[in-house]
């Protein structure tokens, strides 16, 4: 890639990046507006007038913010300057991308930037429940009752988010001087199709892309009509969870492909994108990945539990078929989220199954959240070398290795705080969360509900809606933009910010 044209100080130099960010951005908002102005021409929609208007005006404004900013001077970005400026993108967009959509629903703002995070990171729980908010009693419309202008936002902005917001903008835009690399590894990925990092985000996005094509057809063929279909796959794809029905897919309970469908798309998405390019280009060496045998074997293995505390709950037996366990079960392990039944009247065992499964996720090298299969599959190789090493000859040097890849003490040590780190985040936050609920939900509860937002699921039990109490809306936003960039990120970017502002205060004093 190109040179930077200059080389920006301290926070300032960050902006360009940033600007890029916030261009992308502004794409499902305009995308969204002329969709409405589609419905206004050519279907005469009165309730897309207003929306309409907003959208497009709110979506040109960020569009010339975004390239304005690019034009200033940028840093080079090195790994701890990317991490933060990953970590403020992911906490601004989500901030101004609910402006519009609190203009047009006419809703408080804390209930638009709940579903604006929860859209983004491709959480998927909603506060569009039909009850009046706990902000100013203020009427939160259900789904239905939402303009397709809206409804089209909900999707687009989960389709984009499920990629990535860094990742769609290096392969969409593939900006000059952009430092790639560097922002690919902030976000999380670490995985490669092709050489280029640039050239991974555009295959990726190929991938993606026709993987939704895939899924829509498979849902239209179900039984769905095209628009349900649409949207399905691109939420479905990006592992995401949002639907165009308040029931989510139990709307659709009485068709049994639907359901189907609904868990091959979301399992699509939460597949090793390795192995769906190397299916697709036919270079099946390596195919299936140890990630994504360890992800079938975990599904399997926790349907099976849950379809046991299911045979021997008659209560739960009753209200939950055999196909609604499978299910959630596949919906919680892929962090999709599509839900099909009320949750909250079901066994704590079997929450207990989903809240594990939400926690732990699916493969570092998809659309899908969580701790991740990859990071639960070294730890289980690392744990079963130390267990065995009292076995072992003396001065016998295990092979710390995961099929042709070595691992290092540095990638170990990044496994376990990561995965430390979201399971104390997590116990924090459910006690949190439970404390507002002393008699409504139980702990249990309240754990699901906070893994389900940290894993980016969006399976509830009743917990997030409009008429929740503001701490809880507060928890669960913070948990879902905490699980997206897996806790550690924003420890290292406090950590850059600090050391930053430290370094500027010396300077004053040399």
């Amino acid at each position: 890639m190109a040179t930077p044209r200059g080389e920006g100080r301290g926070a300032l130099g960050l902006l360009p990046y940033l600007g890029y960010m916030i261009a992308t951005t502004s794409t499902s908002i305009i995308a969204s507006g002329l969709y409405g102005a589609y419905r206004v021409l050519y279907r005469g929609s009165e309730a897309d007038v207003y929306p309409t208007l907003v959208f497009l005006t709110i979506g040109a404004v960020y569009l010339a913010i975004g390239v304005a900013l690019t034009m200033l001077p940028r840093a080079t970005l090195r790994h701890a300057s990317a991490i933060a400026l990953t970590v403020v993108t992911w906490v601004t967009v989500p901030v101004l991308a609910a402006i519009p959509f609190k203009v047009a629903a006419r809703i408080p703002y804390i209930d638009a930037l709940f579903e604006s995070v929860s859209g983004w990171t491709t959480t998927g729980l909603t506060i569009l429940s039909g009850t009046p908010s706990t902000s100013g009693g203020v009427y939160v419309p259900r789904v239905e009752e939402l303009p397709r202008t809206l409804q089209v936002w909900r999707t687009l902005m989960q389709w984009e988010g499920g990629l990535g917001i860094v990742v769609f903008t290096i392969g969409v835009l593939a900006a000059p001087g952009i430092s790639a690399a560097a922002l690919y590894l902030a976000e999380g990925r670490v995985e490669k199709i092709e050489a280029s990092v640039a050239a991974t985000a555009w295959k990726m996005f190929i991938v993606y892309a026709t993987l939704t094509g895939v899924s829509a057809a498979l849902f239209y063929a179900a039984g769905m009509n095209v628009y349900d279909a649409i949207s399905h796959a691109m939420t479905g794809i990006a592992t995401a969870g949002f639907s165009t029905h308040t029931a989510s897919l139990g709307y659709y309970l009485s068709n049994k492909w639907v359901l189907i469908a609904g868990m091959i798309t979301v399992m699509l998405g939460a597949i090793n994108f390795k192995d769906h390019y190397g299916l697709l280009t036919f270079r099946l060496r390596g195919f299936p990945s140890v990630e994504t045998r360890a992800q079938l074997l975990i599904v399997a293995l926790s349907a099976l539990a849950a379809l046991y505390i299911w045979e021997r709950d008659p209560a739960f037996h009753k209200s939950f078929t055999a196909l609604q366990v499978v299910f959630h079960v596949v919906s919680s392990s892929s962090t999709a989220g599509f839900q099909a039944g009320n949750l909250e009247a079901t066994p704590d065992a079997y929450k207990a199954i989903l809240t594990f499964l939400a926690l732990l996720g699916g493969s570092a090298f998809s659309t899908a959240g969580g701790i991740k299969i990859i990071r639960l599959v070294v730890l289980a190789k690392v744990g079963w070398i130390e267990a065995s090493s009292p076995t072992r000859p003396r001065g016998y040097r295990p092979s710390m290795k995961l099929g042709d890849k070595r691992l290092s003490d540095s990638y170990i040590r990044s496994v376990a705080a990561t995965a430390t780190a979201f399971v104390l985040t997590h116990l924090i936050l459910s006690t949190a969360l439970s404390g507002l609920y002393p008699n409504r939900y139980t702990i249990a509860d309240a754990a699901f509900e906070v893994a389900s937002a940290m894993g980016n699921v969006g399976l509830s039990v009743g917990i997030s809606s409009a008429s929740a109490p503001l701490g809880a809306k507060v928890i669960l936003i913070l948990a879902m933009l905490l699980g997206r960039l897996e806790v550690v990120a924003y420890i290292a970017a406090l950590y850059y910010a600090a050391k930053r502002a430290m370094e500027a205060r010396l300077h004053r004093y040399i």
